[in-house]
Order: C-alpha cells, then sequence, then structure tokens
C-alpha cells in the first residue's frame, strides 16, 4: 500500500492515494472516527525503528527477493586459490575460503 517514497498507492483507496503515510494516517484516523468506528483512543507506548544515521522511521515494505546464482561463480573462485591465481592471505584463511564455498 506505500510506495518507495513513503506515500501511499492505489491500494489504499482514492481518499488515500497521494498521501505521505503519516498525513494517510491521521486522515484514516479521523475518517474513522468521522464514521463511528473508533471504540477508545488511550496513550500505547511503542518502539519506533529508527535510522542509525539519520534517525528517519524505518517503515516496513514489502518487496521483490532477488538472489544470485553462485554455483559457477564460486567454482571458478575455488579454483583460482587451488590453481594458484589468488593467494589468500594470511594461509589459515583458506579454509574459511573453502568452507565459504563447498558448503
Amino acid at each position: 500500500v506505500m510506495n518507495k517514497d513513503a506515500t501511499m498507492n492505489a491500494a489504499c483507496g482514492e481518499r488515500y492515494v497521494g498521501l505521505d503515510r503519516f498525513d494517510a494516517r491521521n486522515k484514516l484516523w479521523s475518517d474513522m472516527e468521522g464514521a463511528g468506528l473508533v471504540i477508545k483512543a488511550e496513550p500505547h507506548t511503542q518502539r519506533v525503528p529508527r535510522s542509525q544515521r539519520g534517525g528517519e522511521i524505518i517503515e516496513p515494505l514489502v518487496s521483490k527477493q532477488w538472489f544470485v546464482k553462485t554455483e559457477g561463480m564460486g567454482a571458478k573462485a575455488l579454483e583460482a586459490v587451488k590453481g594458484g591465481d589468488i593467494t589468500i592471505v594470511p594461509q589459515r584463511f583458506e579454509k574459511v575460503w573453502y568452507g565459504w564455498l563447498t558448503d
């Protein structure tokens, strides 16, 4: 229901399309009060996730997931170390390298 710029999309209904997320919440609450759908309002403390850098509120956003097929790339990287084309420094981390690429 939310676009990547935090405005509401068409799934919200005509009354809320294009509104900022905060404006949409306020309008929705007002509309619910106007329609007699609010039973009661009481203060509630809730943790709101915020960005570490700027402190902006982080909204959950459903998006498509994507994955990369790494078998071919991993096999080439494995062979490059085995063949001596790439050297892992310090050498004790070769075991970690092989573990990452073979598990």
